[in-house]
Order: C-alpha cells, then sequence, then structure tokens
C-alpha cells in the first residue's frame, strides 16, 4: 500500500513541490526538505532537519539535476542555510536514492560505499515527455526576447533530437518558417519530410555549415539543442549581432557566451526549463516515472 511508504524529498526548484504534491495525492507519506516556504507540496509535511525527512523513509528523492555543483544538493527554492552535501547523504541514508543527472563524483562515491543511485533521467519516457515543456518554455523565451511575433520569424532549430524535433513542430504551429540544421542524415531526411528547410552540420565546412543562419536575412532566432560548441568565437564573430541566440544544451552549453556579449549578441542560456515554466506538469511527469521505478524495484 503507498500510504505505508514514506519518501524523502530534499531540495530543488519549483516542480519537486509539484512532485511531493502529486507523490502525496497518490498515497505516498511524504516528507520535504530544503524547499522555500511559498513552495506548493500539497499535503506533504516539511521537516527543518533534512535527517528528520529521511529517517523512516523507504527512498530519498533528489531533484533534477541532483546538484549543480558537484558536492552540494540543489536546493534552488531553500534558504541559505539548505545546505547538504550529497556525500553526507549517501552516508546516511540506507535507502534507495533517486535523482536527476546524478555527476561522476556522485556515481563513483556510491559505488565505493555500496549505496543504490537510480538516475530517474535515464528514463526514455521521462525525457520525451520533458521535451513539451523544455520547447514550450523556449519559444516563452523567445516572445519575450525578440521585438517581433514568432508568427513568420525565421527560426533555426540546431540538433534534431526528442527536445528538437518538439520545439520545431510547435514553432511550425505557432507559424514560424523553420529551418532544422543537424549532422545526421536520417533527421535531416525527417525534418524535410515535414516541409522544413535543412542544414547539414559539418565540421569541414566554412563555419560548420551554419552560415546561412548567422544573416538577419535569413534568421530571428536560433534555438541550439545540440551538445556541442558549434557556436565558437568564430561563429559568433561572423553573426549578426541581432540574431537572438536560446542555448538549451546542458553544461557545458554550445555557446561561447562571452564572444557573444562582445559581438553585443542577446544570448540565453536556458537550463532546467520545465520547472520554471511549467513546474506543475514537469511534477507529474517525474511522478509518474517514480511510480514506475518503484514498481520495478520493489519498493510497491
Amino acid at each position: 500500500m503507498k500510504r505505508e511508504i514514506k519518501l524523502a524529498l530534499l531540495g530543488g526548484d519549483a516542480r519537486q513541490g509539484y512532485l511531493a504534491a502529486a507523490l502525496a495525492a497518490r498515497g505516498y507519506e511524504c516528507a520535504v526538505w530544503g524547499l522555500g516556504k511559498d513552495a506548493r507540496i500539497g499535503t506533504a509535511v516539511r521537516c527543518r532537519d533534512w535527517k528528520d525527512s529521511v529517517r523512516g523513509a523507504n527512498a530519498v528523492i533528489l531533484p533534477l539535476p541532483a546538484t549543480l555543483d558537484g558536492f552540494n544538493i540543489n536546493c534552488q527554492n531553500g534558504n541559505e542555510n539548505d545546505k547538504l552535501k550529497i556525500n553526507a547523504l549517501l552516508g546516511f541514508a540506507e535507502v534507495p536514492v533517486y535523482g536527476g543527472r546524478f555527476d561522476e563524483s556522485a556515481l563513483a562515491f556510491a559505488s565505493s560505499h555500496q549505496k543504490r543511485l537510480i538516475d530517474y533521467f535515464d528514463s526514455e519516457s521521462l525525457r520525451i515527455r520533458n521535451a513539451e515543456p523544455t520547447a514550450e518554455g523556449a519559444v516563452s523565451i523567445a516572445m519575450q526576447k525578440m521585438s517581433r511575433t514568432v508568427s513568420g520569424c525565421r527560426a533555426a532549430v540546431v540538433g534534431y533530437g526528442r527536445i528538437g524535433k518538439m520545439l520545431a513542430h510547435l514553432l511550425a504551429r505557432i507559424g514560424a518558417e523553420v529551418t532544422v540544421a543537424a549532422r545526421n542524415g536520417g533527421q535531416l531526411a525527417e525534418a524535410a519530410s515535414f516541409g522544413y528547410r535543412t542544414l547539414r552540420i559539418s565540421e569541414n565546412a566554412p563555419y560548420r555549415g551554419l552560415e546561412k543562419l548567422l544573416d538577419r536575412e535569413g534568421c530571428d532566432v536560433i534555438f541550439n539543442t545540440a551538445p556541442a560548441r558549434l557556436f565558437d568565437e568564430e561563429v559568433i564573430r561572423r553573426m549578426d549581432k541581432e540574431i537572438l541566440i536560446i542555448d538549451l544544451a546542458s553544461v557545458p552549453g554550445g555557446v561561447d557566451f562571452a564572444a557573444a556579449k562582445d559581438k553585443g549578441i542577446e544570448a540565453v542560456w536556458a537550463l532546467s526549463l520545465p520547472g520554471k515554466y511549467a513546474p506543475e506538469s514537469a511534477g507529474a511527469i517525474i511522478a509518474d516515472v517514480l511510480d514506475e521505478l518503484f514498481e520495478s524495484e520493489g519498493i510497491i
């Protein structure tokens, strides 16, 4: 029975609060630590001490990402006293610890101390479903930053994975003229089948094949989803300074932001968009994935 299962939820942003609320609504006993007073947690219970939340728990739930600096649990909406090293948690907890995007140091510590870390970001279901709030958040940024409408604008999507596909489809539905740039020929063929313009990225081509996107006549906004530094200093120097760049790539990102600033190009590094633009939906998605993992792990 879920009501006999206690979960400790530590740290996070707004989506962690909605995750706690969603899990509590499903019948789990949820103890929360490291979230701000304004976070909506439903019927979950707040704890002043992280150890109180972990005691008696059947599992610990960390946020996405689990840590921002490689040492401390990500407590974006907590207060300055909400600091907890992930190794300290692993040394205390005797139950499985779930979280998103664990770094190598946490994985190595867990392995050497025989602790169980389960990365729920490995779930293909989560990654696919997370693409929608990410795409919507990226378009929302473009709407705020551009001096014209997204409808009718020339938008480039660099990379055509889960997020790139969702973003291209959303932009097209709004009425943007979409160009997809990718290395993979199969992905470009798929993009072309939807009526998008395509460009092949190549290290051997001038400006990696992105030259047509670097003039204002060809592009108003670039959404980069590719996890590679494609927009380096050389490419940035060639780019029209009126083009907006929205980088969705995870650390270390795909844009030389210092070069963009020197050129006067507005470049936004838009990380963790589901937690910022659709935290309730993002929390519900993670709750669904955790339910699946708990069942497979025998917790429920």
